[in-house]
């Protein structure tokens, strides 16, 4: 059984990391748990316990897992949690992208990232193709709305302005890892091919997309000869990994927040902020590095030839 003193530290390490500043925690607190100040103090130094009731009420508003305030780090159940890329009002996307906008303060922040599908931190950039992923999504889990042809498709200019930002935020990283499926644009390719097939996408449309591509593929050509990102001039390597992956994998670390996600649903993912699932999957995508190459700013011979390569798929288009 936890002891009451190891519940109360491992309480305060919960706050604390949710919000750092310990002014802005005691107002907090004060309102969700309509006490005085004094009161607040009191609970924090331990002279007196929080009650099951009032460690709900915070888990609840703060979006806390319960089991959060219970275990230590190094003690946390793996627990995952839904962040939807494509509600814009979702809490834990709107808590994500709080905690993304922490890197550039962060000298020794990290996000890497595995991709067989384009990554929302790339394709965010890229407005054709976002619609797409958005268009691709909707026609898989909306039943017979999704017959809706990709010209009629539209998605708000609120989630657009979120994307731009995500797109924009994650190019802050003090340092950033990109693992590829050397397969990542012939997929997507075979998907662009099949919704025209259907008659949902017109040669028009396609050529669009085309362009985007192109206009993708220049994008990240440039970034591996540099080494950085043009927005920031932070650094980021690519490796084109020579297995394909069974899924899509990101690792965020900031100050002392560890996050990881396994994608899903195509624009959306499965996300825990235990530093256990942290470290198994900064270990994996360590793995998959090892079974690929680098072509950042390295590997001239074999980068020149896979563009090229990529280009002639889009070309099919």
């Amino acid at each position: 059984m936890i002891k009451r003193e190891d519940l109360h530290r491992n309480l305060l390490k919960a706050l604390e990391k949710k919000v750092p500043d310990k002014k802005e925690l005691i107002e907090m607190l004060m309102e969700m748990l309509f006490m005085e100040k004094g009161a607040v103090y009191r609970r924090l130094r331990g002279e007196v316990p929080f009650t099951f009731f009032e460690v709900a009420r915070m888990a609840e508003k703060l979006n806390i897992p319960v089991n959060h305030f219970i275990y230590s780090d190094d003690e946390q159940i793996y627990r995952f949690e839904i962040t939807e890329y494509t509600n814009m009002n979702d809490k834990l996307f709107n808590d994500y992208m709080s905690l993304i906008k922490r890197a550039k303060n962060d000298p020794h922040s990290e996000f890497a990232e595995t991709a067989n599908v384009l990554p929302v931190s790339i394709l965010t950039g890229f407005e054709t193709l976002t619609k797409f992923y958005m268009f691709k999504h909707q026609y898989l889990f909306r039943g017979t709305e999704s017959r809706i042809p990709f010209s009629k498709y539209n998605y708000s200019e609120q989630t657009k302005r979120v994307f731009k930002s995500y797109f924009h935020e994650t190019k802050y990283f003090a340092n950033t890892i990109h693992v590829w499926d050397y397969l990542i644009i012939r997929y997507l390719v075979t998907d662009v091919k099949f919704f025209h097939t259907i008659n949902l996408i017109s040669v028009n449309e396609m050529l669009q997309i085309k362009t985007d591509l192109y206009a993708l593929l220049d994008y990240i050509e440039q970034t591996t000869l540099s080494g950085c990102f043009k927005e920031t001039g932070k650094p980021v390597s690519f490796h084109i990994s020579d297995t394909n992956f069974d899924a899509d994998y990101c690792c965020v670390h900031i100050d002392d927040v560890y996050v990881s996600h396994v994608k899903s649903f195509i624009l959306n993912s499965v996300q825990s902020f235990d530093k256990t699932a942290y470290q198994k999957i900064t270990n994996w995508i360590s793995s998959l590095k090892k079974a690929s190459t680098l072509i950042t700013k390295s590997g001239a011979v074999f980068r020149t030839e896979f563009f090229e390569k990529q280009r002639m798929i889009v070309a099919e288009l």
